[in-house]
């Protein structure tokens, strides 16, 4: 009778976690099950994305700007800047030229990409678009600043996005994507304010998934020329310079295996599905330019965090900077 009461108990134990799973891929947020599995699927994918680079490896060697400059963030809503922390790397002009715009679109279009679907898109996908403009001649990235509920209405960065409407999948995912991404850019400049002088949809690179919201979004590149007067008075736009989110200083590797990048003074900076997504896009614009392989590359690689870690203790042992030596010096000379 005791057996027969704990295989009862066995298996009603199984049917609750069986239905709990089954309510859970309805309700994911208020499983606790799922959002076990959500965390286990976003690191996974995190280190996926990390092994895959989205673009070839640079492979010439180009002269890295040595001097040193502010990092800059450009917009109504963070006037004053950060002038103290210096970047390590200067954003070349050469970086949004012509010439390197017409090579970052001929890559898109030749390269490979992860595309995502099944179960990643359950709620949908979605577009998230990186604008990439001047600022008075400056390289930079153009984000939106809201506030984030889910952080005690703190500000934070973000991409321009909007959802994939089901009618255009119906005529092929490229006319889809390309509405979408036309539609995240309208939001982004609104009806009343200025716009830039150039629109243009470069390509997409490969999907990433937003576990939280379960869709799957595909971030697309896009142009558009000098941003100066289509900013000028907004608080809920900024640019950020290429020269700070393509340094070490900019973009860091996350403990789970993401992508981090630095934000304004008053916004936190992009985490999660749209960090991944500038990465890879940072990636493309980067191209065969090695002054940017170890903020981009480099430092996301496990032998490369060893070094920075042995070399850190090192620099511990020795905290006089030569050798450990300076009191015998020190009394030699006296």
């Amino acid at each position: 009778r005791a057996s027969r009461t704990r295989r009862a108990r066995t298996r009603e134990r199984c049917r609750r976690i069986t239905t709990d799973h089954a309510r859970a891929a309805r309700a994911p947020r208020t499983a606790f099950t799922s959002r076990i599995l959500h965390t286990m699927l976003a690191r996974r994918l995190a280190r996926e994305a990390v092994r895959s680079a989205s673009s070839r490896a640079p492979s010439a060697a180009i002269r890295r700007a040595s001097a040193a400059v502010a990092v800059r963030t450009y917009g109504t809503h963070d006037q004053e800047a950060s002038t103290s922390a210096p970047a390590r790397d200067v954003a070349h002009p050469a970086l949004l030229s012509d010439a390197n715009i017409d090579r970052v679109a001929r890559d898109l279009r030749d390269m490979p990409t992860r595309k995502l679907d099944g179960d990643f898109a359950s709620a949908g996908r979605r577009v998230a678009v990186i604008p990439l403009g001047t600022f008075n001649a400056d390289p930079c990235v153009i984000m939106t600043i809201y506030r984030d509920a889910g952080a005690n209405d703190a500000h934070a960065c973000g991409l321009p996005s909007a959802g994939v409407e089901e009618s255009t999948l119906l005529e092929s995912s490229s006319v889809a994507t390309t509405s979408a991404a036309r539609r995240a850019l309208d939001a982004l400049w609104g009806i009343k304010n200025r716009r830039p002088s150039r629109s243009d949809l470069l390509g997409c690179v490969s999907d990433v998934a937003d576990v939280r919201g379960r869709t799957v979004v595909t971030p697309v590149i896009a142009y558009l020329g000098e941003v100066k007067e289509a900013m000028h008075g907004r608080d809920d736009v900024a640019a950020i310079s290429l020269s700070t989110l393509m340094s070490t200083n900019g973009v860091k590797p996350t403990r789970e295996g993401g992508v981090e990048f630095i934000g304004t003074i008053g916004a936190r900076g992009l985490q999660g599905h749209e960090a991944m997504g500038l990465h890879g896009a940072l990636r493309v614009v980067a191209g065969p330019n090695a002054a940017y392989r170890e903020a981009l590359y480099d430092q996301f690689s496990a032998d490369y965090r060893a070094a920075k870690a042995v070399a850190a203790a090192a620099a511990k042992s020795k905290p006089n900077g030569i050798d450990g030596k300076a009191d015998d010096y020190a009394n030699a000379s006296a």
